[in-house]
Parts: C-alpha cells; sequence; structure tokens
C-alpha cells in the first residue's frame, strides 16, 4: 500500500513473479467491475459510489492469496481487515514516496491554472490525510523515492521473509 506513484502495481506484479504467486490490484479489479478506468468511475459514481464499489473489491481481494496492491485510498476502509491479517503472520508493506518523486509519477507535473486549483497542493494533502492509516497497519516502510524497481522489489522480499 501507499500513496499514488509509490509503485505498488509494479513493485507488487514483479513481488509475485519472483515468489511465483497471484497478483492482485485493487485498482484494475474497481475498473473492470466498473467498466470503466478508475478516474472515470470516481467522476461517474461520485466520491461515496466509487468507494463503496471499491470496499466490496478490496473486502474480495484481501481473500485472496499472493501478492496484494491495494489502491491509495482503498487502504482507508480496510484498517480492521489489514489489522487481522498482520495479527494472523502476514506482512503490510507501506511504499512511500516523497512528494517530488511522486508527483512526476502519476503525471501532476504539469502547469495547472490557478483556477483550477493545485494538483500538488491536493496530492500532498491526500498523501498528508492518508499517513496515519498507512502508519497503522504497516509493518514494513521503503521509500521509493530513489530506488529503482527492482531495488524495491528486493526490500520487500526481505521484509516477508
Amino acid at each position: 500500500m501507499g500513496p499514488p506513484g509509490a509503485g505498488k502495481s509494479t513493485v507488487g506484479a514483479l513481488v509475485a513473479k519472483r515468489l511465483g504467486v497471484p497478483f492482485v490490484d485493487t485498482d484494475a479489479l474497481v475498473a473492470e467491475r466498473g467498466g470503466a478506468p478508475v478516474g472515470d468511475l470516481m467522476i461517474d459514481l461520485g466520491e461515496d459510489g466509487f468507494r463503496t464499489l471499491e470496499r466490496e473489491v478490496v473486502v474480495d481481494a484481501l481473500g485472496s492469496t499472493g501478492v496484494l496492491a491495494l489502491g491509495s485510498g482503498a487502504v482507508e476502509e480496510a484498517v480492521p481487515l489489514l489489522e487481522r491479517y498482520v495479527d494472523a503472520g502476514g506482512t503490510v508493506v507501506l511504499l512511500d514516496v516523497s512528494m517530488s518523486a511522486g508527483v512526476p509519477r502519476v503525471g501532476l507535473n504539469a502547469p495547472r491554472s490557478v483556477a483550477l486549483g493545485s494538483a500538488r497542493a491536493q496530492f500532498a494533502a491526500m498523501a498528508a490525510a492518508r499517513r496515519p492509516v498507512y502508519e497503522r497497519v504497516a509493518r514494513t516502510v521503503v521509500d521509493t523515492s530513489t530506488l529503482t524497481v527492482a531495488d524495491v522489489a528486493e526490500r520487500v522480499l526481505a521484509a516477508i521473509g
């Protein structure tokens, strides 16, 4: 889990491949179940409708085996399930990223009109609001800001043991 741009999907897929286990990405499942890209679903369904769909997907995904990449906002709904998973011996890894590294990865580096608001400020506010939730359930933190995908995957594999 982690903020947008931390590498959850890319690293998760690589870790799953190295372990020889299935990989599940909740954002991909939300898009599949909703029949549209996640960004479109957020607009079409509104925040509440999107979170309801996401919650259903997360509950299903947490019941699967393998490596799970949890959408950056999905963790807020999943805290009790993640805490039970950790209590049962599971490993939850927070892939963290600095704003300066994460913003370009998610395409927010282009100049924006002041009238539209600052995408960077929204990114920072969202990350700050979710940080306590991430830290509550994570047992390992890997800062991906300056690491390669392979280096991050190695650190996650080391955390898994």
